[in-house]
């Protein structure tokens, strides 16, 4: 699968997941309708803020986002609920005596598979609406396969997977506006001028109608300097949504009080307290590019706490520019614990203390629960210990601290 193999699992095109769909039984076009997200960062948050908005409404709201923190499960969703085991036990086995055989563009990929099978649960669970996450970039994604969703949604544009999508902010661009389509309206979130330029000359050219998310708005969530941005773009998709099919629509406070309740593991997630009145807060959070790690650093230092009371737990993947990593995170904390995630494209946590030999002082762990526990260790009452630079790391320090993520919506909110 892509997110442990890497460039390996790369595709240049969709035959492979309609070739996959073909096997399937054609579950694309027996599929609800769809509603389509792109972005660098914040596109889960929004796809989740969405659906339990849709949800709220009284709708039966498939999710299909990726990748996962702890467990497969959490790509498929219908009202909250992960898929069973039982049913993906028994989608793959019907697939490998089945539908395997019938494959003209070889094996699928771990995602076009994945993929297929979600549409399969969401055309057996009933959903009335599905919201579906690309996993990179957009046009050559495999959830790129519905010629006229709903709407589309752009949420931003930043450096990341540049061997795929390009070299620069343009040309990744132009591979997330590929999610855009001929008479359907895309919501751009906020963006680089360059980037929105880009999108707005595909609109232009497929007749989509553009609309804007506007000024960063919404219910801040314990700092995160996330949230409020996220929640525009939900908020703003859910609008036009309703003015385009009535049968989804709410009203802007309605949305923005549906949103406010969606929770998404991993992302500026604050662990329960232990109980100790001396301890200090520890911080969880996927950010691992340049944009998201920039957000994440604003955010921690808005929190006030002084650079010596921060504790750092820090890990990445091979592929990860320790150059950029260097300009991002912040110096002169009280401690760094340098570790690596359980994948085989981690970066070991040796190369990241040879790298950044300067930072001191300096801790080296062979796994993200040693770098987690001496972090704490070392923290002083009132401080913070921030896990960051990986989704792997943040599903590690989850899964250290006796969390779950395959379960209902944590924060219901009422629907009046």
């Amino acid at each position: 699968m892509f997110q442990r193999t890497g460039p390996a699992a790369y595709k240049i095109d969709l035959a492979g997941t309609r070739a996959v769909m073909v096997a399937m039984g054609r579950p694309d076009l027996q599929m609800p309708p769809v509603i389509h997200v792109a972005g660098t960062n914040g596109k889960g948050s929004v796809c989740t803020m969405v659906a339990r908005a849709l949800e709220l409404s009284g709708f039966r709201v498939g999710l299909f986002t990726s990748p996962h923190l702890l467990d497969f499960r959490e790509r498929i969703r219908v009202n909250g609920q992960c898929i069973p085991e039982e049913t993906v036990a028994d989608l793959v086995r019907a697939f490998f005596a089945d539908a395997v055989d019938a494959l003209t563009e070889g094996p699928p990929s771990f995602f076009e598979m994945t993929f297929g099978m979600a549409c399969q649960h969401f055309v057996k669970e009933g959903c009335d609406v599905v919201v579906l996450e690309t996993g990179m970039g957009g046009r050559l994604d495999s959830t790129n396969i519905f010629p006229k969703p709903l709407i589309t949604a752009i949420t931003n544009v930043g450096l990341d997977h540049m061997a795929f999508l390009g070299p620069d902010i343009r040309s990744i661009a132009a591979e997330k506006a590929g999610i855009i389509k001929d008479g359907v309206p895309v919501v751009m979130g906020r963006m680089r001028p360059e980037a929105q330029s880009v999108v707005l000359a595909k609109a232009l050219q497929v007749g989509a109608e553009v609309h804007y998310a506007g000024a960063v708005g919404g219910t801040p969530a314990a700092g995160s300097p996330y949230r409020a941005e996220n929640e525009a773009t939900a908020v703003k998709l859910l609008e036009v949504l309703g003015a385009e099919h009535p049968r989804f629509a709410m009203s802007g406070e309605e949305a923005r009080r549906r949103v406010a309740g969606a929770v998404w593991p991993g992302r500026w997630q604050w662990l329960p307290s232990e109980g100790e009145e001396d301890g200090a807060r520890v911080l969880i959070d996927c950010a691992h590019n340049a944009d998201g790690l920039r957000q994440w650093r604003r955010g921690v230092e808005a929190l006030g706490i002084p650079l010596a009371d921060i504790q750092l737990v820090f890990g990445t993947v091979a592929d990860k520019d320790l150059d950029e990593v260097e300009a991002l995170l912040p110096k002169g904390l009280g401690g760094y614990h340098w570790c690596a995630a359980d994948i085989p494209r981690a970066l070991q946590a040796q190369a990241i203390a040879e790298r950044l030999a300067s930072w001191q002082p300096a801790q080296v762990h062979g796994a993200v629960a040693d770098a987690l526990a001496s972090a704490r260790n070392a923290s002083k009452a009132g401080g913070l210990v921030a896990v960051v630079g990986s989704i792997f790391v943040a599903a590690e320090a989850l899964a250290a601290s006796g969390l779950g993520v395959c379960q209902p919506h944590a924060q219901p909110i009422s629907k009046d």
